[in-house]
């Protein structure tokens, strides 16, 4: 997932000066949006209230059109203007994650003394992926180019190296390299929360949200969407906590008398022969008291 990119004058900015607090911030939220979601700056209608919460979210968007940084598509919504001067095109960014994978990939093979995929050509040396463009693009003279979202990794314990001493035999670090959800830099965003609570409301986001990162960075799966990916196991999630709320079919129901009063518990088979033993004794002690 790659950074909204920004002029370092941007904030003074003629155009951005002028608008108001609620207009400045749609018009950040809709260029980290559009990066977040791969929309080539377009925002459509439907999402625009999704995009910031703002009041009077149209007639914010009427005052970017105003502005000349907001332009209308008809029938779809708005393309924020110039976009791509400053940010790489969705295709761009698809290739480079692609890119990242297949160097990822290669030196994951070398570190397992594997004999990898043969390198494209022009491309980018074998890498830990977890190295940023900056770092990468330096290693092939080129000194300006653009960085890229850090991906966070983990610094070896003792624990990890498996020694208690510098003497100790080199650890095999393979696994701890970025998995692709932290390659491709999922995060929660305040919209995907907004959707939870909105409609599942009984779900534990933080938790829920923990758990899928756990499970994806262990398993080491890629998700063409990781954001479909995510609602997926937030329904889940509501699922399987309305069937641990609801109680098993069958097990709370009493059958009620023609009435709706609920009738009077059945005796046991046992009850009835304990009955009939007390009354056959109480009445062989009748006889011998008439005898006597």
């Amino acid at each position: 997932m790659p950074w909204a990119r920004f002029d370092d004058r941007f904030p003074s900015n003629r155009k951005v000066r002028l608008l108001s607090d609620g207009a400045f911030r749609l018009y950040v939220s809709a260029i980290c949006w559009s990066a977040e979601n791969l929309t080539d700056g377009v925002i459509k209608t439907a999402e625009l209230r999704l995009v910031a919460d703002v009041r009077a979210t149209r007639t914010r968007a009427k005052e970017l059109v105003d502005a000349e940084l907001f332009e209308v598509l008809e029938g779809v919504g708005w393309k924020i203007h110039d976009y791509h001067d400053y940010n790489p095109t969705a295709e761009q960014v698809r290739a480079d994650r692609e890119q990242r994978t297949a160097r990822q990939q290669r030196w994951r093979k070398k570190k397992q003394g594997g004999t990898p995929d043969p390198e494209p050509p022009n491309g980018s040396p074998d890498v830990d992926a977890s190295t940023d463009a900056s770092r990468d693009a330096s290693r092939n003279g080129v000194g300006d180019a653009a960085p890229s979202r850090p991906v966070p990794t983990r610094t070896p314990s003792m624990a990890d190296v498996g020694g208690d001493s510098a003497g100790s035999e080199a650890p095999d670090l393979d696994h701890l390299a970025p998995a692709p959800i932290e390659i491709d830099g999922f995060q929660l965003t305040d919209a995907m929360r907004r959707w939870a609570h909105a409609t599942h409301p009984g779900v534990d986001i933080d938790h829920s949200t923990a758990q899928f990162v756990s499970h994806y960075r262990s398993t080491g799966a890629r998700r063409k969407s990781w954001p479909d990916a995510w609602q997926k196991w937030i329904r889940d999630d509501a699922r399987r906590t309305t069937q641990r709320a609801s109680p098993t079919q069958g097990a709370f129901l009493v059958a009620l008398d023609g009435n709706g009063h609920t009738p009077p518990p059945r005796r046991s088979t046992t009850d009835d022969r304990v009955a009939a033993a007390l009354q056959l004794a109480a009445e062989l002690r009748a006889e011998e008291g008439h005898t006597a």
